[in-house]
């Protein structure tokens, strides 16, 4: 009998609008059957505390830490090998017949652990206002103490946003000074980070309990922003259009990226690829590279949003494609008129109905996303030069889910993502960030088909399966989150669904009652199922239940509560 994630498959294949390659599912089981992969304690760190029991090992002599890491590869049976400490003055490799959870400076040492093929790290959001607007941690005190309760489910370590409007108050000058704090408590518990530079806002979007806006020196500029049909200015993010222009200190918002990224990256030059195993970098509003198509103050579920496609700066960039083309008469939006409000539903639109598919209406659109893979691909450029190879960088997709089953995708293209006309759009994200070796981190694996309004003719989990496969057709490493707070075996069962596709998992977000008992023993659980085990583990039906977070299941995935 086909089991319910082939029969996925089948369905993502059916509703992509693009034949998958069979290399997809081939990368797939080349994922599952990969080489063990490593993780670092940091540079200048031995293994484990600095006093106190470690697992028993042995020294083996190795010129590099390469070699060293050989050895424990090739070490089985009693002498089986979970992680090396390589010094490089000596050569000295000694192989630890166990793991560990942290490390101790220790200079000239590296400590590297060895992860299972079948591990999947798993990771934990902060509060968005972790940090206050007056750059001090929010409650350190309770902070500790959530920390203490987390450590109990075994995670591998949390995940930050780091705001640019905290932390480049005047041009070029930068201050993270909180953040060594709240980094320093990730430290002491063994933990590593996922870092997100927050290039936007902190405030606009559904969910947002906070009120973080970007630089004053930023804030200030016009003409920089998105503008909607009716001309309103959504600021939450700098318009991608604008990412050429010089703004009055002589800068261009693609300098102040760079600028930050490499401030952020000298700073933190030691933890890089050890305490610091990611770095995040913010494309777009809420920190995805899409457009600000469903702002919360003008939008409501299960609108198809608006095109962010008006203004000087995008007037100017559609005109020169349209002149480009040798056609001047494609050089304007759609007519307003055709497209409806950020609440309409496609069948009262000409648009998302007819319109899409014609010859102007597909210009526009390959335009529209084209720009959008661009902006991307800039940026994800720019993190991985400010690294410089030393540590993961990855950017998020949003799980546009809602109207993907109708033949316009008609909320993914306001979006940005063209995902119709014979076009995968999950497919060309894809290749933009395989060209910059970075990890694409995609929203709302834990919702079900099951669960949504009819109306909105959502289906996630076909679209969860149809990026899964785009990423492994191109080669990059998929990582993956969730949209809503959910506490439930029957979501924690749906994220497990994907094991087999998935590089990591951070799970939205640290409260107070993820630490409750029995959401915490949930928790831990599902935790340890990702580390290890069969990727299409399914749970007794006993064992499942509904969403027991009290949220709505139907939202969009940019909730960030």
């Amino acid at each position: 009998q086909m089991t319910r994630l082939a029969a996925l498959l089948l369905a993502a294949l059916a509703a992509r609008p693009a034949v998958a390659s069979v290399s997809s599912t081939v990368a797939s089981a080349r994922r599952r059957a990969a080489p063990a992969r490593w993780r670092s304690f940091g540079a200048n760190r031995g293994c484990g505390p600095a006093e106190g029991e470690l697992p028993a090992s042995s020294a083996v002599p190795a010129a590099t830490l390469e070699a060293c890491k050989a050895s424990c590869a090739n070490a089985t049976g009693p002498t089986r090998c979970d992680t090396v400490e390589f010094l490089s003055a000596n050569g000295t490799c000694r192989l630890l017949h166990g793991p560990v959870s942290r490390g101790h400076a220790s200079h000239g040492s590296e400590c590297w652990q060895r992860l299972g093929e079948d591990y999947t790290e798993v990771f934990v959001m902060l509060p968005l206002d972790i940090v206050s607007s007056s750059r001090e941690i929010t409650d350190a005190a309770e902070l500790e103490r959530m920390f203490d309760g987390l450590q109990e489910a075994g995670i591998d370590g949390v995940m930050v946003d780091v705001w640019w409007g905290l932390t480049e108050l005047s041009p070029k000058v930068y201050d993270f000074k909180v953040y060594d704090q709240l980094f320093e408590l990730a430290r002491a518990r063994g933990w590593r980070v996922e870092v997100v530079a927050s290039f936007h806002q902190c405030g606009g979007n559904v969910g947002d309990a906070c009120d973080i806006p970007l630089p004053r020196f930023v804030v200030e500029e016009e003409g920089i922003w998105y503008e909607d049909a009716a001309g309103v200015q959504n600021r939450e993010y700098v318009s991608l259009f604008a990412d050429d222009e010089r703004l009055s200190g002589g800068r261009t918002p693609l300098d102040m990226y760079k600028d930050w990224l490499e401030a952020f990256a000298s700073h933190y030059s030691a933890d890089l690829g050890g305490l610091i195993s990611e770095i995040m970098v913010g494309m777009g509003p809420a920190g995805e590279l899409r457009y600000p198509a469903y702002p919360s103050d003008r939008w409501s579920f299960c609108g198809v949003g608006e095109f962010q496609a008006y203004g000087r700066l995008a007037h100017k960039s559609l005109l020169s494609a349209a002149e480009a083309a040798s056609k001047p008469a494609w050089g304007a939006p759609p007519n307003r008129s055709s497209l409806g409000n950020y609440n309409s539903t496609p069948d009262e639109t000409e648009f998302f109905t007819t319109s899409f598919s014609s010859d102007a209406g597909r210009f526009f659109l390959d335009w529209y996303s084209g720009a959008l893979k661009l902006h991307g691909h800039r940026v994800l450029a720019l993190a991985r030069s400010a690294v410089g190879g030393r540590t993961k960088v990855s950017g998020k997709v949003a799980g546009i889910h809602w109207w993907y089953d109708i033949p316009s995708h008609a909320a993914e293209l306001t979006a940005g993502y063209y995902n119709t006309n014979g076009r995968d759009a999950y497919g060309e994200l894809g290749q933009i960030f395989a060209k910059e070796d970075a990890t694409l981190d995609f929203t709302c694996l834990e919702m079900r088909n099951t669960e949504q309004r009819e109306e909105c003719h959502s289906r996630p989990e076909e679209m969860v399966m149809q990026v899964a496969m785009a990423t492994g057709s191109a080669g990059v490493e998929f990582s993956g989150e969730n949209a809503l707070l959910r506490y439930d075996r029957t979501a924690f069962a749906q994220v497990r669904s994907y094991k087999a596709h998935l590089g990591s998992f951070t799970y939205l977000r640290l409260r107070a009652d993820l630490l409750e008992p029995q959401s915490l023993a949930r928790f831990a659980e599902f935790v340890s199922s990702l580390h290890s085990g069969s990727a299409d583990a399914a749970l007794a039906p006993a064992d499942l239940e509904a969403n027991s977070s009290g949220e709505q299941a139907a939202q969009p995935p940019a909730l960030r509560l």
